[in-house]
């Protein structure tokens, strides 16, 4: 990414903030500190001024720490010195006039929270292509196939002439196809890369510079990475190329995307915000577990649209805090597998979740990761992940300049959670239809006499109405369906007996 936005800026001389002595001490003892970093191309000097959520183009923690690093080393600036100060919600912004090496002068703002630290610095953000607008514009409205959830893209890549299939998958970095489509579309490859999946580790080729068209939007400059398969529906995924490039409204009760400028937003709706990190190229966000009443797990989870799940707790995670012992009581066993790394997991249902500082979630389904010989040492960073079956309960907009998802509960929202019935999965979708989501195991496009997506009228002698209006309900049939067939009818009257 570095090598794609350099090309717009001019290599700067060196930094010297001598004049912004009316404002804080704080201030002056970041501004001299800062002075060495790029005196002596070492940011620990800097370390102790920035923010626990400091970022870089949305990109926090190490993340943000290697992109602050790379800037160290290749940037330099002659002359800075703050024009203006204004306090503002999270702090106070500072502008600055920066003067290059050519005597060229351009303006740059710091925002430091309420303790002085700073938060984000926009040069650094314009390098890797994060630029700020005073009136942010919608740049484009892009319908999208809602899939229970998952959400489907038409992108082009290139000169293609077929439209591909693509799942939105915000727990990707960036897009992936497989081998064979790759060769379809001509796609060259210029590097490989290690990549993280669940419950493992994998090598994978990348393709460079291409671009893609969305609607009538079209991005350039795009990486694919290529992997032997694609395991899953769809022609392949877009990961985060969306989200690092604009604010990213999802709604799903009209199956819209809309993409703005990053900027001044003002969200719409009663909502929600949510403080969203970014310290390895995927969001995380602050969730607490309750397994059981009283017994409570905060953890660090993935932002996963690309996860036909409610939550999965990653081994690690499971292991630490002896999840499978604390009291929790599996429905049923079965397997994730991601890029042919298989791991046992174990679905039940949680005590809450709760997004923080969102509502806590009661009755949600859950999966714990059990153990096994791939996954026992593998470190993924991050306690689990959110998928899209709790994500699609809400119209989201993802905010990375700012670091936050703003969260309104949607149509979907006040509807019964997922449940299990004789290994096969349900759960409702934004008109209110009860959908059939597939077996526990996954995978499975035909379960028995009943199909992935078929609309569910009755469950034994109860109309979907009655189930939505008292949950309750679906525990009386669980139970009978321990000893006894359940008769479903779907939609069309045809009567199916699991």
């Amino acid at each position: 990414m570095w090598s794609q936005h350099i090309k717009l800026q001019v290599l700067l001389g060196l930094f010297s903030l001598s004049g912004i002595s009316a404002f804080a001490q704080s201030d002056q003892n970041f501004s001299t500190n800062l002075l060495k970093v790029f005196k002596e191309k070492d940011t620990a000097h800097v370390s102790h001024d920035l923010a626990p959520n400091f970022s870089i183009a949305g990109h926090t923690g190490n993340g943000a720490k290697f992109r602050l690093n790379q800037i160290a080393q290749k940037y330099q600036i002659s002359d800075a010195h703050a024009i203006a100060e204004q306090k503002v919600a999270k702090g106070k912004m500072i502008q600055y006039s920066i003067t290059n090496t050519d005597q060229q002068q351009t303006n740059a703002q710091a925002l430091f929270n309420p303790g002085g630290k700073l938060l984000y610095f926009s040069l650094f953000d314009q390098l890797y292509g994060l630029q700020r607008q005073k009136k942010p514009q919608l740049k484009a409205t892009i319908p999208f196939e809602n899939k229970n959830g998952s959400i489907y893209l038409q992108v082009k890549i290139n000169n293609y002439d077929r439209p591909l299939r693509l799942l939105f998958d915000t727990g990707a970095d960036g897009m992936a196809v497989g081998q064979q489509l790759a060769d379809e579309i001509g796609l060259k490859i210029t590097r490989e890369n290690n990549a993280s999946v669940v419950g493992g580790n994998t090598t994978i080729k990348v393709s460079d510079n291409n671009s893609i068209t969305l609607d009538t939007l079209k991005i350039g400059g795009q990486g694919i990475a290529i992997f032997p398969t694609m395991s899953r529906d769809g022609d392949g995924i877009i990961g985060n190329t969306l989200i690092q490039k604009y604010i990213t409204h999802i709604d799903y009760d009209k199956n819209v995307m809309s993409l703005y400028e990053f900027g001044d937003f003002h969200y719409q709706g009663k909502g929600t915000l949510a403080t969203i990190t970014m310290p390895s190229g995927v969001m995380l966000l602050p969730g607490q577990l309750d397994i059981i009443q009283g017994k409570s797990y905060p953890g660090q989870f993935v932002f996963d649209t690309g996860a036909a799940y409610d939550l999965i707790c990653f081994r690690p995670f499971v292991r630490q805090n002896r999840l499978l012992v604390s009291g929790f009581k599996p429905e049923s066993q079965a397997a994730t597998t991601s890029m042919g790394i298989s791991s046992p997991t174990f679905l039940g249902k949680s005590y809450q979740f709760a997004i923080f500082p969102l509502a806590a979630i009661k009755n949600l389904p859950v999966t714990l990761m059990g153990g096994s010989t791939t996954n026992e040492q593998w470190q993924p960073g991050v306690d689990g992940s959110i998928g899209t079956r709790l994500l699609s309960r809400y119209n989201m907009t993802i905010n990375l300049a700012d670091n936050e998802v703003y969260f309104v509960p949607n149509k979907l929202h006040a509807l019964p959670q997922d449940f299990t019935l004789k290994n096969y999965r349900f759960g409702w979708d934004n008109q209110g239809q009860l959908k059939v989501l597939g077996t526990v195991a996954g995978g499975a496009t035909s379960v028995g006499g009943l199909q992935v997506g078929q609309t569910i009228r009755n469950i034994a002698e109860y109309s979907i109405q009655q189930l939505q209006k008292k949950p309750s309900l679906l525990e009386e049939i669980a139970a009978k369906s321990k000893e006894n067939n359940i008769v479903i009818t779907l939609a069309d009257t045809t009567a199916v007996t699991i």
